[in-house]
């Protein structure tokens, strides 16, 4: 079967928004989590013109991380490989990406 396949962000971009993301904000009545409501800053396109949003992450030193789309291999549809670009005050721009051997491993 032919289908889009989100592989989405690798680990350690997962495990960096995790510790330094703003964090989910929780109803002050019922204290469970407010729906996280990210910044749309562009699109990519799977199969059958299907639009995927890509994301801006608030972080908490006032920075913020960016998706882009890294790579689309092929194997029975396309495979999207996201990376993250974290911008932080005073700090050079840091890159997550995969590598082609993780990639590779993944086709």
């Amino acid at each position: 079967m032919r289908c889009d396949q989100h592989v989405g962000l690798p680990a350690e971009a997962e495990a960096f928004l995790e510790a330094n993301e703003v964090p989910v904000q929780a109803c002050p009545h019922c204290k469970r989590p407010m729906p996280r409501t990210l910044e749309v800053i562009g699109h990519h396109h799977g199969m059958f013109d299907q639009q995927y949003d890509l994301y801006r992450h608030p972080l908490e030193d006032g920075g913020h991380a960016d998706e882009f789309l890294q790579a689309t291999p092929w194997s029975s549809g396309p495979m999207f490989f996201l990376g993250l670009r974290v911008h932080q005050p005073g700090q050079p721009i840091r890159t997550f990406e995969w590598t082609e051997e993780e990639i590779d491993a993944q086709v």
